[in-house]
């Protein structure tokens, strides 16, 4: 096969600023993108929340990584993080939210109850 280069008369018209891409995100807003330091950082702090709200669910995630020793001590020091985060308190988001979805998937969504 045999590669046809020419020269190109015209340039390629530039997209308009308010040009809207295929996932909606509007060009200008793309190019203004955070940084790979901020992302890293949003990265940490959104591993920190989580771990200081959502404490209650790192037992049960850690013994699903597997068998071995490895496994077993993440388990232990998983149960130990919950332990920690409900002896300061921070448990209690999470379990309200877990009893408010199970009062609400208990309620008979009927039209005829008014």
């Amino acid at each position: 096969m045999v590669a046809v280069e020419r020269e190109l008369s015209t340039t390629s018209p530039t997209p308009a600023a308010s040009a809207i891409t295929a996932d909606a995100i509007p060009l200008a807003l793309r190019r203004r993108g955070a940084s790979p330091r901020q992302v890293l950082a949003m990265t940490f702090v959104g591993l920190l929340v989580l771990a200081l709200f959502a404490s209650r669910d790192l037992p049960s995630w850690a013994g699903r990584v597997g068998d071995g020793p490895l496994a077993e001590r993440a388990q232990v020091l998983a149960t130990k993080w919950d332990d920690a985060m409900e002896s300061l308190g921070l448990v209690r988001p999470h379990e309200a939210l877990r009893a408010w979805v199970a009062w609400a998937l208990d309620v008979k969504w009927d039209s005829d109850r008014r």
